[in-house]
């Protein structure tokens, strides 16, 4: 998880630098090049994928302490990832390593998690974008899950680099077609094949019956009800097909402003209280309009605040907590302290490791949310009040602040299946930006906020301190927060529940990211 590196890295006091340095140098592997070229290597490819290039007589570096050593292999690039084919692979494994992901190799990088790609020119090192007029001798790959690839190119072929470079380039960093993901590729190619595991079931929520076993089972149905007034999303494409509101509050207030300053039932407390969302009416600068406005607010607070039984504290979260630049400016921060190139680097960092993970503001976000989580559930448990949150979209915090409440609160949540019902109730049908949030199609770097993964590592900071309270372990969250950027899964790859559904049909008909994740092995919950 992103957490493991705040426990994990290094600080102190600095270890000293080994007084004799040792290099293992290309040329002296260059001269087993004809033996290494004469060896097959396979690649193998998904359902739906194609290879785009390849360039062989490449060098891996692995990157230890001072020194460097490496294997040559293939690099290949397709529709899908960017793999390395080393013919030695056993040199490069990891002893230590517990879990392999049964999608994507160690030496694999798929497309969606290239954050960076730099080249090296005559020892220099510079960011590499669009058409190149010179092509470097060495590659570096930065990845959003932190990992850091070193490719020489200087003994492969010219040919080869130009395409390799290029391809790579093009296919991770240029803008893309919703249409044009690997995503659709695989979806047609297994569409036959979509059985589903009966085991673990995650509640998908796009059904009204979902909806009413969750109100059954929060002891909500009471008070709250579902609806099915946007079926079709006939009144807004924001909000899912389903959803549940108030018991006294009239459909037809639904669509009076699409769905805007609606409140929306998240939660039930088993003492009747209840955690509810809104998002803001559209701004309007005509007087009459925004006393037509206020006039079905005050609506609307009459029904949901009704004391002294019903009491509702408002968190507006959109003016009075985080902002998504915030969330942006820190992670940003905090992701420099892994993505290291060479030991110099380490070293610089090293020294320096704590401060410059204060400096960061990353683990200050994640006290914050924890905090806003726990002050909104002494209100419900303590106060015996409701909780509405206030956002723009409903899309971001809220989704945030409201699954980290179930979580603390509900043991259901705590469990695999619950837990993964809980994200697709509140982050997929919630309507949360997956695609501009993880900017997978590369179009706005400005959008690109990892609220969910902040969301994740607000977690896992819970598991490591209530470990037997969870069903499980921070290897399920890690892998969870990989698929973010695997391409097979529609779970993380669109803005709305109506922009899945018009391109991919309904959640049943393609894989989703916890059910099948489980059947090919993906997820270890150990």
């Amino acid at each position: 998880m992103l957490g493991k590196g705040v426990v994990g890295g290094g600080g102190g006091t600095k270890a000293p630098k080994p007084s004799f340095v040792s290099y293992v140098r290309p040329e002296e592997i260059h001269t087993n090049e004809k033996e290494v070229t004469e060896k097959e290597v396979t690649l193998h490819l998904l359902p739906g994928e194609q290879l785009l290039c390849e360039a062989s007589t490449v060098l891996k570096y692995v990157q230890e302490d001072s020194c460097q050593r490496g294997i040559y292999g293939k690099l290949v690039c397709t529709d899908f990832k960017i793999a390395f084919l080393g013919d030695d692979e056993s040199a490069l494994d990891n002893d230590e390593t517990q879990f392999k992901n049964k999608i994507i190799g160690e030496n694999d990088i798929t497309l969606h998690c290239v954050d960076q790609i730099y080249g090296v020119f005559d020892e220099k090192k510079k960011t590499l974008f669009g058409q190149l007029k010179k092509y470097p001798e060495k590659l570096i790959i930065h990845c959003k899950d932190f990992r850091v690839f070193h490719f020489c190119l200087r003994y492969t072929k010219e040919e080869e680099v130009k395409r390799i470079v290029s391809g790579i380039i093009h296919h991770t960093l240029a803008p893309k077609l919703l249409k044009r993901l690997f995503l659709f590729s695989y979806a047609t190619a297994v569409q036959h094949n979509m059985a589903t595991n009966p085991k673990n079931h995650t509640v998908m929520f796009d059904t009204l019956e979902d909806w009413w076993w969750e109100l059954e089972r929060t002891k909500g149905s009471m008070k709250y009800k579902a609806v099915s007034v946007n079926e079709g999303y006939k009144v807004c494409e924001r909000l899912p097909a389903y959803f549940a509101v108030p018991t006294p509050l009239p459909e037809e207030n639904v669509s009076r402003f699409q769905g805007h300053g609606i409140p929306i039932w998240c939660w039930s407390y088993h003492n009747g209280c209840a955690l509810l969302k809104m998002s803001a009416l559209p701004k309007e600068q005509d007087d009459s309009i925004l006393q037509i406005q206020k006039s079905f607010l005050d609506g609307i607070y009459r029904i949901i605040h009704r004391p002294p039984y019903e009491i509702v504290k408002t968190e507006d979260l959109s003016n009075n907590f985080l902002s998504l630049p915030d969330i942006q400016t820190a992670y940003s921060k905090f992701k420099q302290l892994f993505l290291i190139d060479n030991s110099t680097e380490f070293w610089d960092t090293d020294i320096k490791w704590f401060s410059l993970l204060e400096s960061s503001n990353w683990l200050d976000i994640i006290r914050r949310c924890l905090k806003k989580a726990i002050e909104i559930i002494e209100c419900l448990e303590a106060q015996n009040m409701n909780v509405l949150l206030l956002e723009e979209n409903t899309s971001d915090l809220c989704c945030l602040i409201s699954s980290l409440v179930q979580v603390m609160m509900d043991p259901h949540c705590r469990t695999r299946a619950g837990f993964q019902s809980l994200v697709q109730k509140e982050w997929i049908m919630g309507g949360h930006c997956f695609l501009d949030r993880c900017n997978h199609l590369r179009q706005s770097d400005k959008e690109e906020v990892p609220v969910f993964l902040l969301f994740l590592d607000c977690v896992w900071q819970l598991v490591h301190q209530h470990a037997p309270a969870f069903e499980f372990t921070e290897t399920y969250l890690t892998v969870l927060s990989d698929s973010l950027y695997i391409p097979i899964f529609s779970t993380f790859f669109f803005n709305s529940p109506h922009q899945r559904e018009t391109n991919m049909g309904k959640p049943g008909h393609t894989k989703q990211a916890f059910e099948s994740a489980h059947r090919v092995g993906l997820v270890c919950t150990v």
